[in-house]
């Protein structure tokens, strides 16, 4: 598979995304919807009532926009706000081990061979899988996060492959996207978070 192909299947895998997204407002603002007409005693006599249908979805995307902005004013602060999140922590060259620093080596040589400043690097010490990730909104407040099983099982020249992969996030402001679907899903889960508390 050639660089342009892979392209044009991410820019695929990004449309179904959207419309997997429409759908489930779709089908949460159907589910709240019935859930009202047996709440006020209209079902079954009624199923269909413009009123509290336009009601049930205006309410409805209103609370998924609030909640989709709060996560996101929360993501603002840049990159490193998700990596402390998810338990990693940040690598200052004086206080890492050996491979700490091979991972800060590399990490300051893609920086350089891409010409933007050097991203700040968090570990992530208790999970063993290989992932990595990067994170940010701008390449000045992005960070890259390695779990210790990346550092573990790599070879130096595989662990540049992964940097090198997310140095390309980085690049091509797939990080901003990638904040902003977790704000949108957050919308989502803000609903179901308001609903089954009740």
């Amino acid at each position: 598979m050639n660089f342009f192909e892979h392209q044009d299947r991410a820019r695929q895998n990004t449309q179904q995304l959207i419309g997997l997204f429409s759908l489930s407002i779709a089908v949460m603002i159907m589910a709240i919807y019935i859930a009202a007409l047996f709440l006020f005693r209209m079902a079954p006599r009624v199923w269909w009532h413009p009123g509290l249908f336009i009601s049930v979805a205006g309410i409805t995307i209103i609370a998924i926009a609030v909640g989709s902005l709060y996560k996101i004013a929360c993501l603002r602060e840049g990159g490193s706000v998700i990596a402390q999140q998810l338990g990693g922590r940040l690598l200052i060259p004086d206080m890492t081990d050996e491979q700490g620093r091979q991972l800060l080596n590399i990490v300051e040589e893609m920086a350089i061979a891409s010409g933007i400043s050097v991203p700040q690097v968090y570990l992530l010490e208790r999970e063993t899988s290989i992932n990595a990730f990067a994170a940010g909104f701008t390449p000045n407040d992005a960070v890259i996060g390695v779990t210790r099983g990346t550092l573990q099982h790599l070879s130096r020249d595989e662990l540049q492959g992964v940097i090198g992969h997310e140095f390309s996030h980085i690049l091509n402001g797939d990080m901003q996207l990638n904040l902003r679907l977790v704000g949108l899903l957050h919308g989502i889960l803000f609903i179901y978070l308001g609903t089954s508390k009740e």
